[in-house]
C-alpha cells in the first residue's frame, strides 16, 4: 500500500470521526426522550417484542408487529430489533433511541463511503455525509422509534448500491443481501433495482449492455418481484380494494406534496410530526402551480444535460415513489424524505465545495453557518420530541385543523387528570378536518372520549361513546371490555328516574298509547342506557310503524350486549323486521 493511499484511509478515518462527533453531540439529548405516537402499539403494548424466541415468527406473521392486528405491517427486522431491545433494557427507552441513533451514524457514513467510491473529493464527501447527518429532517428518525424502519431501510439501501458499485462476485452477494435486509425492514426499498439500471444507464452509459444488466442485476429484479408477490395482499388493499383515497386525488394531492418537500429540503423551518397540508380538490390552481414547478426543474436539469445530477434527482424520485403512489393517511411525511435526502446532501454538498474552493474563506464561514443552523434545528426538534406533552402541544401550534394532533393532545390531557378539556380536543379530533380522518383515529377518539366521560361519572355518555366505537369495530376489545362492564354495572343498579320511566313507558305500551310509550322510553334511556328499555322502545316504534328507528334499537342492544338473552330476541326481532318487507 502506497503512502497515499495510507494518507487517504487515514483522511477519510478523520472525516468518519467528523460526521460522528458532530452528530453525536446534536443528538446526545434524544435517549430519555419518550415513546412516541406509534411505539405505544408497536413497542410499549407490544407482547410479541418480549421474547426472542418470536424471532423466526416475525418472518411469517405480519399481525406481530403490534398489539392491535388491525395494524399488521411486514417489517421483521425491524421487529427484531425491537426484541433485541427490550432483552437488553426492558421497558427502558435508552437502548432503542441508542439503536436508532448508531443506524442514522452508520446511513451516514456509508453516504460519505458511497461519494468516495463514485469519485467525489474528500470534502464533497464529507460535506454530503455532514449535510445527511445534521439535516433537521432526519430528527425524526432519529427520535422516533417507530421510524426505525425507515432509517433501517436507508442503511441496507445505501450498504446495498455501494456493494454494488464495488462489483465482484462476492460484492453483489453482499448487495444482495443488503436489498434483501432493506426489502426486511420496509416496502420503499423496492426502488433500489431501478436505481440500478437508471445508475447504468446513465453513468456508465459507455459500458452499457443489457446482457451485463440482467448478469448483474436480475436477482435483484427476482427478489423484488417475490417480495411484491407475498405482500400483495396488503399492497392491493391498500391501492386497489380499499384505499382510503381514490387514485386521481393521490396523485394529485403528492404532486403538491412533491413542493412541498422540496421546500422541507432546503428550508426546514416549522417541522412538524403532522404538517398542516389539504387533499387536492382537482387539478386546482395550487396543482397546476405545483406542476409549472416541476416541470421548470425537470426542463433546466435535461437542458444541462448533468448526467450526475440527473442520476440523484432520480435517486430521491425513485425512493419518494413507493409512499406516494400509495394511498396512507397520512397526507405528507418527514421520515418519507430519508432516502431522498441523501440525494439533497450530494448534490448540496458538491455545490458547497465548488463554492468553498472559489471563495475562500467567505465560502467556509457560510458553509459553517449553513452546518450549524442544520444542527441546531436538528438539536430544537430533538427537544420537542422529549415528550408526547411537547411533541403535541408543538404539532397543534403547527396543524391546528388537522385531526391527529388533537387526539393525542386529547391522551395527553386525559392522562393529566384534564377530562373536560381532553373531550373537547376528541370532538375537535372528529370535525376539524373529516376528510383525512382514518377509521382508526375515529375509532380511538370514541373509545378515549367514552374514558374521558367515564373518568367525569358520565356513565350514559361513556356507553354511548363506546357503542360509537364498536360501531366503526365491533372487535375493538377496549372498548368491548368497557361497554360490557359498564352495561353489567347498569342492570344491577336502575336509576330510580329511568326505572319510573321505563315502567310508565310499558304501561302506555299495553295501553296501546306507543307514541306517548315512545318519548317516556326515549327520556329513560338518555337517563341510563339499559337492555330493557331499549327492546321496549324497539317494540313501541314498531307498534308506530317505524321499522328503521326499530332495527336501530334492537341493533343498538345487540352492539351492547352481544351474547345477552336480549340479544338472541333483539336478533330475531330483527329477522322478522327483515321478511316483513
Amino acid at each position: 500500500m502506497s503512502a497515499v493511499n495510507h494518507l487517504w484511509e487515514k483522511g477519510q478515518l478523520l472525516g468518519l470521526a467528523c460526521i460522528f462527533a458532530l452528530t453525536v453531540l446534536v443528538y446526545a439529548g434524544s435517549l430519555d426522550n419518550a415513546f412516541q405516537y406509534d411505539d405505544i402499539h408497536s413497542i410499549v403494548e407490544n407482547p410479541h417484542i418480549r421474547s426472542l424466541a418470536n424471532i423466526p415468527a416475525f418472518f411469517y406473521q405480519p399481525e406481530l408487529f403490534s398489539a392491535d392486528p388491525r395494524n399488521a405491517m411486514y417489517r421483521p427486522l425491524v421487529l427484531v430489533s425491537y426484541a433485541l431491545n427490550h432483552a437488553l433494557s426492558g421497558d427502558s427507552v435508552w437502548s432503542y433511541h441508542l439503536l436508532n441513533l448508531g443506524i442514522h451514524l452508520g446511513t451516514s457514513g456509508l453516504l460519505y463511503a458511497l461519494v468516495c467510491q463514485l469519485g467525489g473529493t474528500g470534502v464533497q464527501a464529507l460535506l454530503a455525509g455532514l449535510l445527511f447527518a445534521l439535516h433537521p429532517l432526519g430528527s425524526e428518525p432519529v427520535n422516533y422509534i417507530s421510524s426505525r424502519s425507515e432509517s433501517l431501510c436507508a442503511f441496507f439501501f445505501l450498504l446495498a448500491f455501494l456493494a454494488y458499485l464495488s462489483g465482484g462476485r462476492k460484492w453483489l452477494g453482499l448487495s444482495l443481501a443488503a436489498f434483501v435486509g432493506a426489502l426486511l425492514s420496509k416496502s420503499v426499498a423496492i426502488a433500489l433495482p431501478p436505481v440500478f439500471l437508471l445508475y447504468e444507464l446513465l453513468c456508465r452509459r459507455a459500458a452499457f449492455s443489457w446482457q451485463g444488466i440482467g448478469r448483474r442485476q436480475g436477482p435483484f429484479w427476482l427478489a423484488g418481484f417475490l417480495y411484491i408477490v407475498g405482500v400483495w395482499g396488503a399492497l392491493s388493499a391498500a391501492v386497489v380494494t380499499h384505499p382510503v383515497r381514490s387514485l386521481a386525488v393521490q396523485c394529485l394531492t403528492q404532486v403538491k406534496a412533491l413542493v412541498f418537500y422540496l421546500k422541507l429540503l432546503w428550508l426546514p423551518q416549522g417541522l412538524s410530526v403532522e404538517h398542516q397540508f389539504s387533499l387536492a380538490a382537482g387539478l386546482d390552481g395550487t396543482v397546476i402551480a405545483a406542476l409549472l414547478c416541476l416541470g421548470t426543474v425537470g426542463a433546466l436539469l435535461f437542458l444541462r444535460e448533468a448526467k450526475g445530477v440527473l442520476f440523484w434527482v432520480a435517486w430521491a424520485g425513485l425512493t419518494l415513489l413507493p409512499s406516494s403512489a400509495v394511498p396512507l393517511n397520512v397526507l405528507v411525511n418527514e421520515h418519507r424524505l430519508y432516502l431522498p435526502a441523501a440525494a439533497f446532501a450530494v448534490l448540496v454538498g458538491r455545490m458547497l465545495a465548488a463554492l468553498m474552493e472559489e471563495r475562500g474563506n467567505a465560502g467556509r464561514a457560510l458553509v459553517v453557518a449553513w452546518l450549524g443552523s442544520y444542527g441546531a434545528l436538528a438539536w430544537q426538534r430533538t427537544q420537542v420530541w422529549q415528550g408526547p406533552e411537547t411533541l403535541w402541544q408543538d404539532a397543534l401550534r403547527q396543524a391546528p385543523k388537522m385531526p391527529r394532533p388533537h387526539l393525542y393532545m386529547g391522551d395527553v390531557l386525559q392522562q393529566a387528570g384534564r377530562h373536560e378539556e381532553a373531550l373537547r380536543e376528541y370532538t375537535l379530533t372528529r370535525t376539524v378536518y373529516p376528510q383525512v380522518l382514518s377509521a382508526g383515529d375515529q375509532l380511538v377518539s370514541h373509545n378515549n372520549q367514552g374514558a374521558a366521560y367515564l373518568a367525569l361519572g358520565r356513565r350514559a355518555e361513556a356507553v354511548e361513546s363506546y357503542r360509537q366505537a364498536l360501531a366503526i369495530d365491533s372487535t375493538y376489545t377496549k372498548s368491548r371490555e368497557a361497554l360490557d362492564a359498564l352495561v353489567a354495572l347498569q342492570e344491577k343498579n336502575w336509576d330510580p328516574t329511568a326505572h319510573a320511566l321505563h315502567k310508565k313507558g310499558l304501561m302506555m305500551i299495553i295501553e296501546n298509547r306507543p307514541d306517548e310509550a315512545v318519548k317516556v322510553l326515549e327520556q329513560s334511556l338518555h337517563r341510563q342506557q339499559r337492555l330493557e328499555t331499549y327492546m321496549a322502545l324497539g317494540m313501541a316504534y314498531e307498534k308506530i310503524g317505524d321499522q328503521a328507528k326499530a332495527r336501530w334499537a334492537y341493533a343498538s342492544l345487540m352492539a351492547l350486549a352481544p351474547g345477552s338473552s336480549y340479544a338472541r330476541t333483539a336478533a330475531e326481532k330483527l329477522r322478522q323486521l327483515a321478511e316483513s318487507k
